[in-house]
């Protein structure tokens, strides 16, 4: 099932997720070698939709489903 989410941000080490019941997700950018090579504006150039985030500029995408299957909280 894909989680209803409400608010993502990114921070120094990850970006995160907030699903209307509260939950929050993070995937590591340090998984994902475009992020983890991206300067802080590049990662904080995102794009959304009901499935997921875009990263235009280093062409990277992650799902929300991803978030929730990898469930690092």
């Amino acid at each position: 099932m894909k989680p209803n989410v409400i608010k993502i941000w990114v921070d120094s080490t990850s970006v995160n997720i907030q699903t209307e019941k509260g939950e929050i997700y993070k995937e590591r950018f340090a998984d994902y070698p475009r992020l983890r090579n991206a300067t802080p504006a590049q990662r904080a150039d995102f794009i959304h939709d009901n499935i997921g985030i875009r990263w235009e500029n280093i062409d990277e995408d992650l799902s929300f489903n991803g978030f929730v299957k990898n469930k690092i909280k």
